[in-house]
C-alpha cells in the first residue's frame, strides 16, 4: 500500500470526526441512559423479554437487574394485546385477508414516582392472507409475524429509553 494513501485516511477521517459529532451522529444502538440499572416489570419467561433485555444490555450503559429494589428504574409493561381483524373476503363470504396488530403500552419510572416515560402506547402491524388450503403454514406465518412485530416494538422501545431524560436534565 503506497504511504500516501494512509495519511490520506487518516487526514479524511480527522477532518470530518469533527462534523460528524457536530451533528449529533452516532452508531445505532449504543446509547447512555440517565441511570444504570432497570428492572423488567413483565412476565419473564417469554421471547419478548429476553430480546428486549438483550437489545438494552447491549446497546447501552443499563444493566438489567432481577429485583425492584435493586433498580433505578422500571420498565412496566402495563397491557399487551394481540388482534386479528378481516381485511377481505372473498366471493363467498370468507375471510381472504387479515391484519395483524401487537399493541403494547409501557411507561419507565424511577422507584420514587419520577416519569423517565409517561405511559405510552406502541404498536405494529401486518397484513397476512388467508386460504384454507393452506391452514397449517397460515398458523406458522402468523406466529412469525407475530415474532417480527414484537422485534418492531422492542426496537421502538428502547429508542424511547435512550430519549428518556432524569429530573436533572429537564
Amino acid at each position: 500500500m503506497h504511504p500516501n494513501l494512509s495519511r490520506r485516511g487518516i487526514l479524511a477521517a480527522l477532518i470530518t470526526a469533527p462534523f460528524l459529532s457536530a451533528c449529533g451522529f452516532r452508531l445505532r444502538g449504543s446509547f447512555t441512559a440517565p441511570f444504570e440499572t432497570m428492572y423488567l416489570q413483565m412476565t419473564t419467561n417469554t421471547p419478548f423479554h429476553t430480546v428486549l433485555k438483550q437489545s438494552i444490555e447491549t446497546g447501552s450503559n443499563v444493566r438489567v437487574v432481577n429485583r425492584p429494589q435493586e433498580a433505578e428504574a422500571i420498565l412496566e409493561i402495563l397491557r399487551m394485546e394481540r388482534s386479528r381483524d378481516v381485511l377481505t373476503f372473498n366471493d363467498t363470504g370468507l375471510a381472504r385477508e387479515y391484519e395483524l396488530t401487537l399493541d403494547v403500552e409501557f411507561r419507565l419510572t424511577a422507584p420514587d414516582g419520577w416519569e423517565y416515560v409517561p405511559p405510552t402506547r406502541l404498536s405494529s402491524s401486518r397484513d397476512l392472507t388467508y386460504s384454507e388450503s393452506e391452514f397449517l403454514s397460515r398458523e406458522k406465518e402468523e406466529a412469525t409475524l407475530y415474532a417480527d412485530m414484537e422485534n418492531d416494538v422492542i426496537a421502538q422501545l428502547v429508542r424511547y429509553i435512550e430519549a428518556a431524560k432524569g429530573p436533572d436534565q429537564q
